[in-house]
């Protein structure tokens, strides 16, 4: 049994809207009365430049240039690449 989350539903949603021969009661009998969390396009987008960025150059200082450069903290980048800089095993 898998755990879907509102990002999985989210996308599927995002999916099917943007197939323009979509038919609307086909969306409001899929998801209508559902509450989806719509991500912020600023948090998503920033987070893949981050780490393309920190891909070009996977430094220390970099991790701080990119800090400044966000206006975030250092732990914030660590967070985002974390993912790059510490491959999971499994």
């Amino acid at each position: 049994m898998s755990i879907v989350s509102n990002y999985d539903i989210f996308i599927e949603f995002i999916e099917l809207v943007k197939q323009p021969d979509t038919d609307i009661a086909v969306v409001l009998k899929e998801y209508g009365g559902s509450n989806i969390y719509v991500p912020s396009f600023k948090s998503i987008c920033r987070n893949d430049e981050i780490l393309e960025k920190y891909k070009a150059d996977m430094s220390t200082a970099n991790l701080k240039s990119l800090a400044k450069e966000y206006d975030l903290s250092v732990p914030q980048i660590y967070l985002i690449t974390k993912e790059i800089r510490e491959p999971s095993l499994f």
